[in-house]
Order: C-alpha cells, then sequence, then structure tokens
C-alpha cells in the first residue's frame, strides 16, 4: 500500500516537473525554423542575382544606345566591364550577351527587321515582334540581352541545379535613327560572334 502511494507521488512529481520542457520544445522548432531561415537566405540570393542580371541589361542597352557608332570592339570591352558592373556576382564562364539592332520596313505595318548582330557565349533567342511598335521606317532600337548561369551557396551545397536569368532591353539611340557597327549600318541580319576576357563556356 505504501508502495503505491509512492508511486503515485512520484507520478504525479513527474507529471508535474517542467524541467526539459524548453528543450524538448526547441528540438521540435528547430528543424523548421533552420529550414526556414534557410529558405529566406536562398531567396535573397536569388532576388539579388535576378537584380543585378536587370539592372546590368539595361546598363549595356543605355550604353550602346549612346553612340553613333560601335564597333565589336566596344561591345567585347562592355562585356569584359560585367566583371564590375554585375559585383558582387561572378560572371566568369557564367555570362552570355547578345546585342542587335533592329530596323524597320517601309511598310504600313513598319515591320521589323535585324540589321547587325553581335553575340557573346551562347546565342539567345530574338523575337523581333517584340519590337514591334517602338519605331518606324528609318529608325531603329537596340535589343541587349543576357543569359546568366546563377549557382547560389546553398544550391551547391545540396547539389541543386544551376539557375538560368535570362534578360532583355530596348533602347532607342540617342543621337542618330540608325546605328553603325563596325562601319556599316546593315549587315544583313547576319549575327557575329566576338570574344571577350569572360568567355562563357
Amino acid at each position: 500500500m505504501e508502495l503505491t502511494r509512492k508511486s503515485r507521488r512520484r507520478a504525479v512529481g513527474f507529471a508535474r516537473d517542467e524541467r526539459g520542457m524548453a528543450a524538448v520544445e526547441f528540438a521540435l522548432i528547430a528543424p523548421t525554423l533552420i529550414v526556414l531561415f534557410m529558405g529566406v537566405f536562398e531567396m535573397t540570393l536569388r532576388f539579388r542575382a535576378v537584380e543585378e542580371a536587370t539592372r546590368y541589361v539595361h546598363q549595356v542597352a543605355d550604353l550602346t544606345s549612346r553612340d553613333k557608332t560601335l564597333t565589336t570592339a566596344d561591345l567585347s570591352a562592355i562585356y569584359d566591364a560585367s566583371l564590375h558592373m554585375m559585383k558582387p556576382l561572378t560572371t566568369t564562364d557564367r555570362l552570355s550577351m547578345d546585342v542587335a539592332a533592329i530596323g524597320y520596313q517601309n511598310n504600313e505595318d513598319y515591320d521589323p527587321y535585324l540589321l547587325w548582330r553581335r553575340a557573346v557565349g551562347t546565342e539567345i533567342p530574338l523575337d523581333l515582334d517584340k519590337a514591334r511598335g517602338l519605331g518606324i521606317q528609318g529608325e531603329s532600337v537596340i535589343r541587349v540581352a543576357i543569359s546568366y548561369r546563377y549557382d547560389s551557396p546553398l544550391t551547391s551545397l545540396f547539389s541543386g541545379p544551376t539557375i538560368e536569368i535570362k534578360r532583355e532591353a530596348y533602347a532607342r539611340p540617342r543621337e542618330v535613327r540608325l546605328v553603325t557597327m563596325d562601319g556599316a549600318i546593315d549587315h544583313g541580319g547576319a549575327i557575329e560572334y566576338f570574344t571577350g576576357t569572360e568567355i562563357p563556356e
């Protein structure tokens, strides 16, 4: 009888003892908090990469639309500058750039057509219809597109896939209606590849 009473007292005491509850609760909640924190950190890194890529493509469009004439060497220098323009991201072997001048035919719809095109790295698909309505016959727009292959530290840690960020921007020439490339305005739409210090694989 006495043993039963002691057992009951011990059981009641054990039930009322809250020592270690915080540790148990932390053990249950900690994994969820860690995953949540890592998710927020990962999204922050991705948003930063997208923001840098977007800023860079607009800067290149602005730079190329300011000049009356351009050369392939000019575009190569702009491409090489990505090392500094996209900091803190690493662009070596990761960045492709595609620059094109789009003119407009002398018809009722002013259909867009390709004047010249220069690219480094991987060719980025060009949809001329996106330039429709941005000019008329005798005018042009500069289209700049980039493709950036981004690996975040967390994605790499867990062997996740590479994220490909693609962005494009259009700009109207500032001083002339048609920008000359390597001494000619119209290259018949031919694409020419150039190289820079940082050449994507």
